[in-house]
């Protein structure tokens, strides 16, 4: 199953960070999940899995996409998530096409997935979490039909990503970091490998594997202050200065770094710092 830890997370205070900042992410994260939607160029009447869905940001993208004889099932770990996933549906879709989408409470890689179900599989950051990738991706292409399709994004290395290298260096000038995760250890971070995400999928059984850099600004916030208070409270910085042994002064310390670094980014469309990912395609034979 997905990493314990992770499970745990994402149904704790990973969740309710998560579901704090959803406008951010939805806003921060959707120029990458819309790259890796137009990958796939879907057709009316498809079904779709979206796995590790989050709050729906890119399951209503594709809905609206497939009409009202297709259908979107989103899945995710995470039930406060999934919560707000489907009361946002019960907003954003009318009437009429609310049944062409629905979110389930499911671990992709030991789901019982129905069998050559669906003709796409989409993920948008969701799919780098699990204890065995290889088990997991092929548990996901048995529900694919012969030919269909796989497209996910996801993250290089936390290196190739300013957004989050940038903040972690105001850190480092304040504190000790820990060390980093493996490589390969389950998290945001662990298909930054090229190569090794070649393989995952190719011993996976997919065919016509095709990875392409995609690389486009990460919002952090509208202005310094959200840019700031959403750093330091989701993602690698926020589990950083969140330890116990991190007294108050050096949590301010590092706040008001943060603001002065931030400062240089600002413009009138916010900050923006670099991100760079993987937008990854490939089939079921």
């Amino acid at each position: 199953m997905i990493n314990a830890d992770m499970n745990e997370y994402w149904n704790g205070d990973g969740g309710k960070k998560w579901i704090k900042f959803h406008h951010i992410m939805d806003r921060s994260l959707m120029p990458f999940g819309t790259k890796a939607i137009e990958a796939l160029g879907l057709s009316t009447g498809e079904r779709i899995i979206d796995i590790g869905c989050g709050c729906g940001g890119s399951a209503f993208d594709m809905a609206h996409s497939v009409g009202p004889y297709g259908h979107v099932k989103g899945i995710d770990i995470s039930k406060p998530i999934l919560k707000l996933a489907r009361s946002r549906a019960e907003l954003r879709m009318k009437p009429e096409a609310r049944n062409s989408i629905t979110f389930e409470h499911a671990d992709a890689q030991n789901h019982h997935f129905v069998l050559a179900d669906v003709d796409v599989v989409f993920s948008r950051f969701g799919v780098m979490f699990f204890d065995d990738p290889i088990a997991a991706f092929e548990n996901i292409r048995k529900s694919l039909k012969p030919g269909g399709r796989l497209a996910f994004v996801c993250w290089k290395t936390a290196m190739n990503n300013e957004w989050i290298r940038l903040p972690l260096d105001v850190v480092a000038g304040h504190m000790p970091l820990p060390t980093p995760p493996e490589a390969d250890e389950p998290g945001p971070f662990s298909f930054g490998d090229i190569n090794r995400l070649k393989r995952i999928l190719s011993s996976a059984g997919y065919s016509d594997i095709e990875i392409a850099e995609y690389e486009a600004p990460f919002k952090l916030g509208e202005n310094i202050n959200e840019a700031v208070s959403f750093v330091t409270q989701i993602g690698p910085v926020s589990a950083v200065i969140s330890q116990p042994e991190v007294d108050t002064s050096t949590r301010y310390s590092i706040d008001a770094a943060l603001h002065e670094e931030f400062s240089s980014y600002e413009t009138k469309a916010g900050v923006n710092l670099g991100a760079s990912t993987w937008i990854v395609t490939a089939k079921n034979p």
